[in-house]
């Protein structure tokens, strides 16, 4: 069948697979942006959620499967709802939360902007790299395994065990990849330089702090704390469907960045959600007089 396909012209395979895959991608590409114009939502963002909680059913079927025939304990599959449910909550939490660095301004600039509005602090979040660095791990780590695993040399096929997503070095090199790159890429979207000029030329300033180098360091310190809190916490999420698998035969893989981005996209549509809902609302308002 498609076997004997394949080879019967292995360049013509590879070509149109190619070539499918290439329309496939265009496609949805095309499609998310229809989603993005007319509906709510990043439009890729929401086909990616979609494609990662379509297989939640086949999960749960897995786990019904294995209670019934008495592989899992009962008590077991709790304990893995209280896990998934903690984790969830502190993927929430942390993704709303931010640090609010006050700011205030001369009575002089006050007054010259007293009919615009003037941002009276700086928020800094707590995950500052969002979903990156453990897409960056992973990529680089998968990368020698890809690469190895073609070879038959002895030695070689020793180091692609040895770095087997399935291991303990594989997680370990993960979390260690996720703290690097989450100050990495903290460092480049929060450009504290940049906020202290800003801040210089608008006639603000943070309370018991001096304008220029001064703020910079402050907020280089304070967004440095929150980077290491932000950097520990993708780093426990990352690698908590290893430890799930390992410790409790867990069959399918919770956490990791497919969980950050369900939990990403879904908060996001409730803001965009939310701030449509006000503005409708809104222009009822004006639209009546009021």
């Amino acid at each position: 069948g498609g076997e004997q396909a394949i080879m019967i012209d292995i360049n013509l395979f590879i070509a149109i697979s190619a070539v499918s895959m290439l329309t496939g991608t265009m496609l949805l590409m095309w499609i998310g942006e229809q989603i993005t114009q007319r509906g709510i939502g990043n439009g890729i963002s929401l086909i990616i959620f979609a494609g990662i909680v379509s297989g939640i059913p086949s999960a749960i079927g897995g786990t019904i499967n294995l209670v019934n025939t008495s592989e899992m304990n009962f008590l077991t599959v709790i304990a893995i709802l209280v896990i998934i449910l903690a984790t969830i909550g502190a993927i929430i939490f942390v993704e709303m939360g931010e640090r609010r660095i006050p700011i205030s301004y001369s009575r002089k600039v006050i007054m010259e902007n007293q009919n615009k509005r003037i941002m009276n602090y700086i928020p800094i979040k707590v995950n500052l790299s969002g979903v990156i660095p453990p897409i960056f791990a992973s990529a680089i780590l998968m990368f020698p395994s890809t690469i190895l695993q073609a070879s038959t040399n002895p030695i070689i096929q020793a180091i692609n065990d040895f770095l087997s997503p399935n291991g303990y070095m594989f997680n370990f090199l993960t979390f260690l990849f996720i703290i690097f790159f989450a100050f990495f890429y903290a460092s480049i979207v929060f450009n504290t330089k940049d906020i202290s000029e800003n801040l210089k030329k608008q006639g603000g300033f943070i309370p018991g702090v001096r304008p220029g180098e001064s703020t910079a360091s402050y907020l280089n310190e304070v967004a440095g704390r929150l980077t290491l809190g932000g950097a520990l916490y993708l780093g426990i999420i990352s690698t908590l469907p290893w430890v799930l698998v390992k410790t409790m035969g867990v069959p399918f893989y919770f956490g990791g960045t497919s969980v950050l981005i369900v939990v990403s996209v879904a908060l996001d549509t409730m803001r965009r959600i939310e701030a449509q809902s006000y503005t409708n609302k809104y222009q009822t308002l004006s639209a009546v007089g009021l």
